[in-house]
């Protein structure tokens, strides 16, 4: 069963960067503790973002929001992933910026984007593109040791896109999940072809959907995140495959 804990939304919390994970070369992850206590500041579910505040970077406060790549299965701290993308200047300054040591501030935890044991189906699937994966790496690290016990997912699946093998995120997560029996996982590659057998080619399309599905959209709660194209495409191909609305979550990164 879903342990329930009291989660406590947090004013503006201050959050001390204790280590620094180079995911790629554009991505990496930091870990965060409470700057006063050094441990993980607040309870959370799998899925859900903090909304960080940087007063100093620029002539106004700006304010930027990140999922959560960690799980709450993690008590010692929570982590983000962030790439640094062409004309981000907040991602920029996180990933090129940022040291052991900073403090920032956030507030959270906030989100709906998550999976919920008593309105979705048994079986959940997830579909990302890039960094959209981070949240799906925090509901598989959560459920992965309890499918199929009661308030858990049954099965996950996960299909995710990466340009090449240069810029694959948390990928020894993603190997791990391979490795369940209860979790299928397929990688595409988007601007690489390899003959590595665990590695797809293309961006996502429907006849790379229909392959990863294999007809299976009975009893299945499917959530995806990424670029719009991405998701638009995956939301209309599930529509047609007769899944109802209801069962598709999506969560824009844009």
């Amino acid at each position: 069963m879903v342990s329930v804990e009291k989660r406590i939304k947090r004013g503006w919390m201050k959050l001390k960067v204790k280590e620094i994970i180079e995911e790629t070369h554009d991505t990496q992850t930091l870990i965060l503790v409470n700057e006063e206590e050094g441990t993980r500041a607040f309870d959370y579910i799998a899925g859900q973002y903090l909304t960080f505040r940087f007063d100093h970077i620029s002539e106004k406060p700006v304010v930027r929001s990140y999922t959560m790549s960690s799980s709450p299965c993690q008590k010692e701290s929570i982590a983000v992933t962030v790439k640094s993308i062409e004309n981000g200047f907040v991602s920029k300054h996180l990933c090129q910026d940022v040291k052991v040591g900073d403090v920032l501030r956030a507030r959270g935890p906030i989100g709906r984007f998550c999976f919920n044991p008593d309105s979705d189906e048994k079986n959940l699937v997830m579909i990302a593109a890039g960094s959209g994966v981070t949240p799906f790496i925090s509901i598989m690290r959560e459920y992965q040791n309890h499918l199929g016990e009661v308030g858990y997912p049954s099965t996950m699946g996960l299909l995710v896109s990466f340009r090449s093998r240069n810029d694959l995120i948390c990928w020894k997560d993603i190997e791990s999940f391979m490795q369940h029996k209860s979790i299928h996982v397929m990688v595409t590659l988007s601007r690489e072809e390899s003959s590595e057998n665990q590695f797809a080619f293309g961006r996502i399309n429907d006849q790379l959907l229909h392959k990863f599905f294999q007809g299976k959209y009975d009893k299945t709660t499917f959530m995806t995140c990424g670029p719009d194209a991405m998701m638009n495409l995956t939301k209309d191909h599930l529509l047609t495959n007769n899944v109802e609305e209801s069962h598709i979550k999506l969560e824009s990164f844009s």
